[in-house]
């Protein structure tokens, strides 16, 4: 059973990587995530304590990923046929770009696993003020902590995101999408996520009901299934996305170009290089 990281938790209704060719406004962010990695080092080390940078990755996106993300009905087909909304398919194709968002280990981990219990309290409160302070220098914005700051993301995202409720052009499309699926709700933005939310609601019920109660209230967690356990739900996903895109075939090419033209904004605004 995993947790999903705090990032990746507070991201899921995105596809991690980055354009073909980088905007101005991605290589400024990539940038600046080198400078924040780099002054968080550097304070930790006036501390006496170790904090190895972590690497800025810039990834690069495939023909048929750039289609999807633009709303293409044939790319979308294509990806939800095998993965469907993108959740139970990371059991049953572990280690598939396509569909595992985790982001893999920090080059800290090692370092940090070798702590004491009260070693490691002291190591991450001092690295939460080191990135405060290098978000603050790098990005003139000021937050107390790691958490703090996705916080501050999830809340610009929504922000942005809600904008397209109030496009009439959407609005009259989210009726339509919502009366083909025979739902009540017809706001784009809800539209566009309740397959990933309805399937990831799912998982972590089941992984609930293994861990007996002991998971931490509001985790987003998979359970421990083998694929040819997972393939079932997998199987029930995939109907549920197709017959999703089939009532959403003129939704989705208006809605996610508007949609990810809003996240990459805020992704550079907070120099998140893993979701560009």
């Amino acid at each position: 059973m995993f947790v999903a990281k705090a990032v990746a938790a507070a991201l899921l209704t995105t596809s991690f990587g980055g354009l073909a060719t980088a905007t101005p406004g991605t290589e400024a962010a990539y940038a600046d995530k080198a400078k924040i990695e780099s002054m968080r080092a550097g304070c930790m080390k006036e501390q006496g304590l170790t904090y190895l940078p972590e690497k800025v990755v810039k990834r690069d996106r495939a023909k048929e990923e750039r289609a999807r993300l633009a709303g293409d009905h044939e790319a979308l087909r294509a990806y939800r046929a095998t993965y469907g909304f993108g959740v139970w398919s990371r059991l049953v194709f572990p280690g598939d770009p396509a569909v595992d968002r985790d982001l893999g280990e920090s080059r800290n981990d090692k370092h940090l696993m070798s702590l004491s219990a009260k070693d490691l309290k002291a190591w991450r409160a001092a690295d939460d003020k080191c990135f405060a302070k290098a978000v603050k220098t790098v990005l003139g914005k000021t937050v107390t902590s790691q958490d703090d700051f996705l916080a501050d993301v999830n809340a610009a995202l929504g922000k942005g995101l809600r904008e397209l409720d109030t496009d009439p052009k959407l609005a009259a499309l989210g009726k339509e999408f919502g009366g083909c699926l025979k739902i009540a709700e017809t706001r784009p933005t809800v539209l566009a996520d309740r397959g990933r939310a309805a399937f990831t609601k799912e998982a972590t019920g089941v992984a609930r009901a293994q861990s007996k109660g002991s998971l931490p209230k509001g985790a987003v967690v998979m359970p421990q299934l083998t694929p040819e356990q997972a393939k079932p739900y997998l199987d029930k996903e995939v109907k549920a996305a197709l017959a999703d895109l089939e009532c959403g075939k003129t939704f989705y090419p208006a809605y996610a170009p508007k949609a990810r033209a809003i996240e990459e904004r805020v992704y550079q605004e907070f120099a998140l290089d893993f979701a560009l």
